[in-house]
């Protein structure tokens, strides 16, 4: 992370000496993000949004084990193409967010984190495929000293973000009001294996989740396993086979009820762009994919064939011109769902 001058400069003025040296060792990341986004239904009627936004990182320099940290996010409407709600707030508005606030202390291999912040779990994820991602807030753990283990406890109450209900502002995961907990365990002693299992209390009912992968330069293999209680669950299949560029992906899951995918992308294997096996009656889906890399440009077309909804096809062509700069295009064919369509340049500092 590079020091952040141009606050530094500003902030200066105001403060005294002891002040400014503490603001000194503020850090900061960030991204400047341009976004498209269309929707095109069987009519040909379109909806579309031209977006303009990113975010902004600040955290300082621990004392004693203990920092703090600020993310904002905004996403902003070019050009009066704001229909498209998929870039924007409730009300398709443009919009600006604290997403992340939070104090941290670091000690003894564990690391605890205090306030909003982003989580990435199977089903607490950031979700990111748009111009704000999914954020939480509450408290989380994550303990590292077992070796080749990872320990993550959580406790959050509210979150925001792009598959909130209402993005621009924290709201209440359940109607209760009550904290969603969440423990989970991986492990990664075994040579070219990973394994990890999760529980979360969601209302009330216990969701459990399972995974194991085995991973090498050539191929890989994943099976995964779901129980979300009221008999409802799901297991799944992942492959793939890589030779030198190119790389062949296949994945099954199958649904027994209903499930959900948390809050955020969920963790099935035969997610798609858009579609997955959630929220549908008894889903059954299969994955077949292919990805091709040519130096700083990769091509990939996926397709997923669902049995109780729309089937969907994507495209997508990404090109990283240097570390910080990148352009992707994403096209998703949804059949009577209609298609969509994402354009995005990213430009980190």
């Amino acid at each position: 992370m590079k020091k952040s001058v141009w606050v530094l400069s500003f902030f200066s003025s105001f403060l005294g000496a002891k002040e400014f040296e503490l603001l000194n060792n503020i850090t900061h990341t960030g991204e400047l993000r341009f976004g498209v986004v269309q929707l095109k239904n069987l009519e040909g009627e379109k909806t579309s949004t031209i977006a303009l936004g990113g975010h902004v990182s600040l955290e300082t320099e621990p004392i004693n084990g203990v920092s703090a940290g600020v993310t904002f996010y905004t996403t902003n409407a070019l050009f009066g193409e704001n229909r498209e709600a998929m870039f924007l707030g409730s009300k398709n508005q443009s919009y600006a967010i604290v997403a992340e606030a939070y104090l941290q202390a670091d000690f003894a291999n564990t690391n605890v984190k205090v306030g909003k912040q982003i989580v990435e779990t199977p089903f607490i994820n950031s979700d990111d495929i748009g111009m704000v991602p999914d954020i939480v807030e509450g408290y989380s753990l994550t303990n590292q000293s077992l070796a080749k283990t990872n320990i993550v406890l959580g406790a959050f109450d509210k979150w925001a973000g792009v598959d909130s209900s209402q993005p621009e502002k924290f709201n209440k995961m359940q109607n209760s009001g009550d904290f969603v907990l969440m423990a989970g365990i991986s492990y990664e002693g075994i040579k070219n294996t990973t394994l990890q299992a999760w529980n979360y209390k969601v209302d009330d009912n216990n969701w459990n989740y399972l995974e194991a992968r085995y991973e090498t330069d050539d191929f890989s293999l994943a099976g995964q396993y779901s129980n979300q209680g009221d008999g409802n669950d799901i297991y799944g299949f992942d492959a793939v086979v890589n030779f030198n560029q190119l790389s062949l992906h296949t994945a099954y899951n199958s649904v027994n009820g209903v499930v959900s995918n948390g809050f955020g992308g969920g963790p099935f294997f035969t997610s798609s762009e858009d579609h997955t096996v959630h929220e549908t009656l008894d889903n059954e889906a299969i994955l077949m994919g292919a990805e091709y890399n040519i130096d700083k440009l990769k091509l990939a077309l996926t397709h997923v064939d669902f049995s109780e909804i729309e089937d969907e096809t994507d495209y997508i062509v990404a090109y990283e011109f240097n570390d910080k700069l990148s352009a992707q295009l994403i096209h998703s064919q949804m059949y009577h769902d209609g298609r969509l369509t994402r354009f995005f340049i990213n430009q980190s500092f």
